[in-house]
């Protein structure tokens, strides 16, 4: 059964403020997000204020618009603005932390088996260059409780660990991991922890002071619809004497001295001024929640909810239509949900295909920690429940085909 264009279900009322083809069913926000035409307009003015003047812009007005966007987004994710520096993504952020650790061989760096491939990729290397062993934990799927999460990464846990990697949200299984009991844990045991809060702003709520992680890094880009390349790193205060980019700039030498001239401390200087690089993307994050509060019922707050409610809704009527369970309990959830679909004959990578070719939905079908096939839904603004029972007919037609 071949849809045509007009069958299409409607998005919601904001869809006609973003850029997605209207002739795609997007519902796949939590992998690339996806950018308000307005913000890429004030990207675009940021740039043109630049190359008005370079050496005016990187010399001097740069800093106080970097500040301003590190102001709106440590107020955001609850920290000390000073504690906070940009990076163009997530794993960038990760792949900073490991390169300033201090690691032995025989040290032990733990990990779990939903965390984002490409942070994984960077533990290996960081691995095979200092003789450092990595240790995975399987989490369960489905999952019953936060209990057991807990359980099971405090079972890799040795006197060797080192450092702990924990998602806030899992990428591919959507799951909220209990990262409030488990960081304190963790540091009970001598084991310090990277966050990686990928989908972190403007996805569930934070708190990165009172969560406490050694190191915490997150997409501006995702949930906050901040243009490409826009993410920060925390570093706790007494973590930071010492810790520089993965890329140090003129000012690396003197960075006290050069942090006096600019108004900033020397951590802050280093990543604030990395060379001749296009700072725009961070400057938006401002004007995104700015964006947020005048077009959203609830500013950032009120879309995150209207987010997770939304999911659990297009997650639950998903499950009546396939006759399926809810794998993961829903104070385990935000606004992604994975869902294993009815066993069959058809592989992931040709489910997703035919629901875009025969449907028009981008939306990723992909494998589960126990070997299902699930469907990941992530809702943002701009996605409507018709959208997702569109889905459900969808997948049902499919699997009984």
């Amino acid at each position: 059964m071949t849809q045509t264009i007009h069958e299409l279900p409607k998005p919601a009322p904001i869809f006609d403020q973003f850029l997605i083809d209207p002739n795609v069913v997007y519902l796949n926000h939590g992998s690339f997000g996806a950018c308000p035409e307005a913000i890429l307009d004030a990207q675009s003015a940021h740039r043109l204020d630049a190359e008005r003047e370079l050496v005016r812009f990187y010399v001097k007005d740069s800093w106080g618009k970097i500040d301003r966007a590190r102001n709106a987004l440590s107020g955001l994710v609850q920290c000390d603005p000073k504690d906070l520096v940009f990076v163009h993504n997530a794993t960038t952020g990760v792949a900073t932390v490991l390169d300033n650790l201090d690691l032995n061989e025989g040290d032990e760096l733990l990990v779990t088996n939903c965390e984002y491939q490409a942070c994984l990729n960077n533990f290996a290397r960081t691995a095979d260059r200092t003789g450092a062993k990595v240790t995975s934990v399987s989490l369960p799927w489905p999952i019953k409780s936060e209990e057991q999460v807990i359980d099971a990464v405090m079972s890799g846990v040795t006197d060797r660990t080192k450092i702990a990697l924990l998602s806030l949200v899992t990428s591919s299984t959507g799951i909220r991991l209990p990262i409030e009991q488990l960081i304190p844990m963790l540091k009970e045991r001598g084991v310090e922890t990277i966050l990686d809060a990928a989908h972190g702003p403007g996805c569930i709520p934070m708190d990165i002071n009172s969560w406490g992680a050694a190191y915490t890094t997150g997409n501006a880009h995702k949930w906050m619809c901040a243009p490409k390349g826009a993410a920060f790193l925390h570093v706790r205060s007494d973590l930071q004497d010492g810790f520089t980019p993965l890329v140090v700039s003129n000012d690396a030498l003197d960075l006290k001295g050069a942090g006096k001239k600019t108004g900033r401390s020397g951590f802050n200087h280093a990543f604030d001024y990395a060379g001749t690089d296009d700072v725009t993307m961070y400057l938006t994050i401002a004007d995104c929640i700015d964006w947020f509060e005048s077009n959203i019922e609830g500013g950032v707050n009120g879309n995150m909810q209207r987010n997770r409610d939304l999911c659990i809704q297009a997650r639950d009527l998903i499950c009546e239509e396939l006759g399926c369970t809810p794998p993961v309990p829903d104070s385990m959830l935000g606004p992604l949900s994975t869902i294993d679909l009815p066993s069959g004959n058809q592989t992931a990578r040709e489910i997703k295909d035919r629901l875009l070719s025969e449907f028009n939905i981008q939306i990723p079908v992909w494998g589960t920690p126990s070997g299902t096939i699930a469907v990941r839904i992530s809702v943002q603004a701009y996605n409507s429940i018709e959208q997702y029972q569109y889905l459900a007919r969808a997948l049902k037609i499919i699997l009984q085909g």
